[in-house]
């Protein structure tokens, strides 16, 4: 009995954490704690309704996962990336994603793929129509998909976490005529290679689709000398 209450106690301490870590991540990535600017400890825990433990908890995996720096005797500041560390997360992105590409065709059924389709129907919609929010959930729902079919777990993390730091970037403002189209028609030809299972020719699409968001976001550093 001891020890079913011990663990009912962990399990209640890990999902407060766990909760308070999601909560966190939403306030940064939404903007309302912008990125550079630095956390203010007292008035998170109260917003959230937590105590001190399970914020610290939660500020330690964020900044183990590079979405907050601890600075010590200064506090807890969210990251901002410049445009050559935003350029060095793409390409990292980039190799990830197409590996994980090159595990998951093989195994994908055709429902797996009908899903994936499904995903990127509906961002292809919502990019036609101007939705951004919705394009960016979906786009990311793609790639989530993609790792998960991949079974490699240790693979499935990294890129969850890169992923945050992407979003942390920026996100795609200006969506052009030129950039929708490049978009559609990309999403058309990897659902034709997933068809076809021919992996690596799905991991060079995989790639250019990320490129061309690469490419807007990027653009949004119009002041920094390129790095590649």
């Amino acid at each position: 009995m001891i020890m079913l209450i011990k663990n009912t106690e962990k399990l209640r301490r890990t999902t407060l954490r766990d909760r308070t870590y999601e909560e966190v991540v939403r306030l940064i990535l939404s903007g309302e704690l912008p990125t550079g600017g630095c956390v203010d400890e007292k008035q998170v825990i109260e917003k959230l309704r937590v105590s001190r433990t399970p914020f610290r908890e939660a500020i330690g995996i964020l900044a183990k996962g590079g979405l907050v720096e601890i600075k010590p005797y200064h506090g807890f500041y969210v990251r901002s990336f410049s445009r050559s560390e935003t350029a060095d997360l793409y390409e990292l992105y980039k190799r990830l994603e197409c590996f994980a590409v090159e595990l998951a065709v093989p195994q994908m059924s055709d429902c797996d793929i009908r899903r994936i389709e499904n995903i990127l129907a509906e961002a292809v919609v919502a990019l036609q129509r101007g939705d951004v929010k919705t394009y960016a959930v979906r786009d990311r729902e793609f790639y989530e998909a993609i790792a998960g079919q991949s079974g490699n777990f240790a693979l499935i993390e990294a890129l969850a976490r890169l992923a945050l730091q992407i979003q942390l970037c920026g996100t795609i403002t200006n969506m052009s005529g030129e950039f929708a189209e490049r978009t559609a028609h990309g999403c058309d030809d990897i659902i034709q290679a997933f068809k076809a299972r021919d992996a690596p020719r799905a991991a060079f699409l995989v790639r250019a689709h990320i490129s061309c968001a690469q490419e807007a976001i990027l653009a949004r550093f119009p002041n920094e000398i390129a790095s590649r």
